[in-house]
């Protein structure tokens, strides 16, 4: 299955490093781009569609949101959305990732 990148990924993965550099850990987005890809090209979608659905206000969405971990650390959130032949990753995020004003 092919895995397409947003832009909005993009921009989430290089606000990720952003947060990161404001409380003095190093960047990290190019090793959790390359997880986040090879932890769905090891799915078998034929079988099971991993993370849960999306609701926003009460009302599900077309996005399923995902939970990996990146060593020791809170997993991170990863939404996307399944196609017949594509995934596609719309945004990542850090549980504790404020945004930067």
């Amino acid at each position: 299955m092919k895995i397409v990148w947003r832009k909005s990924a993009i921009s989430s993965l290089l606000e990720l490093d952003r947060w990161r550099n404001s409380i003095e850990l190093p960047p990290i987005a190019d090793y959790l781009k390359d997880t986040v890809q090879t932890y769905f090209e090891q799915q078998d979608f034929s079988i099971y569609i991993p993370g849960r659905q999306v609701l926003l206000q009460q009302m599900p969405v077309d996005l399923r949101m995902v939970l990996i971990s990146v060593g020791k650390s809170d997993p991170y959130k990863v939404f996307y959305r399944i196609t017949s032949d594509q995934i596609e990753v719309f945004l990542i995020r850090h549980p504790h990732q404020k945004l930067l004003s």
